[in-house]
């Protein structure tokens, strides 16, 4: 299970989505699965979680990303990550910039692959057993 951890310039208040086995970002808003229920909003360069608003959101669960087209087909999976974080759309795996949100086209740039994406899907990362 993963967690999505928001926190604010507020000393000291965070807001934690999850634990749970995936979010899917897309355009706006990040639905919280399997149930894919909207759990945050972006309005304003800012994400509104339980009327509260942030800047920045972590996950610090080991996690794996892939994106998805209009269809619902994935690309190929990217992780597992051990850290990253989403900053003002960018999205930076490992210290690495990864993705970028692109407000006008609403899809994410994929940086490894050059690629162009509606939907990013956070997943737990497999373990190896």
């Amino acid at each position: 299970m993963i967690r999505l951890v928001f926190e604010s310039s507020d000393p000291g208040y965070a807001i934690t989505l999850g634990p749970a086995p995936l979010f899917r970002v897309g355009g706006n808003f990040i639905r919280q699965g399997p149930e894919k229920a909207v759990v945050a909003r972006y309005r304003n360069h800012f994400w509104e979680v339980q009327e509260r608003h942030f800047t920045r959101y972590d996950c610090l669960d080991s996690a794996s990303i892939h994106f998805e087209d209009i269809a619902g087909d994935p690309s190929e999976s990217f992780g597992p990550f051990v850290r990253f974080w989403v900053a003002d759309g960018a999205l930076y795996a490992e210290r690495n910039l990864f993705a970028k949100f692109v407000e006008e086209s609403q899809l994410w740039h994929c940086y490894p692959t050059d690629t162009y994406w509606p939907i990013m899907v956070i997943t737990q990362a497999d373990r190896a057993d």
